[in-house]
């Protein structure tokens, strides 16, 4: 069992980062948080990540300026297929839109979708998913 749980934020604004920051401390896990405003300094951050080093768990929002959720699902797919079988992404946003969810069902690599703000049951949910692999797609 891993002792470090490794955290990728990707959200626009700023206080659902500093939000899900919080609630990720108050599980009294070791760990580590990263933080993005941008999609393109997180792409840019996580395409130099080598296959050890990716977070466990991602959490991404779709409506974003730059380059949105889907646009920065897609990149990953184009820079390397490899490491999708490693990757963990949460879709974290405030779109209602059915047409959101069904998309993000696409992504083979995407394991859930829940309208913001993450509460900490959620949050618990995920992190024993992640230990367990027992985690049912898409509630």
């Amino acid at each position: 069992m891993k002792t470090k749980l490794k955290f990728l934020l990707i959200d626009d604004d700023h206080v659902f980062n500093f939000l899900h920051s919080k609630y990720i401390e108050k599980l009294e896990i070791e760990h580590e948080v990263t933080c993005f405003e941008s999609p393109l300094e997180a792409f840019c951050y996580f395409s130099n990540l080598s296959i050890d080093s990716l977070p466990d768990i991602i959490f991404l929002d779709i409506n974003m300026p730059e380059l949105n959720g889907f646009e920065f699902l897609d990149k990953i797919i184009e820079e390397s297929n490899e490491i999708i079988a490693k990757l963990n992404i949460f879709i974290i946003t405030s779109s209602l839109n059915i047409s959101d969810f069904e998309k993000s069902r696409k992504y083979p690599f995407v394991k859930g979708y829940y309208n913001k703000p993450l509460d900490s049951q959620k949050l618990i949910d995920i992190v024993n998913w992640l230990f367990s692999k027992d985690f049912k797609k898409f509630n």
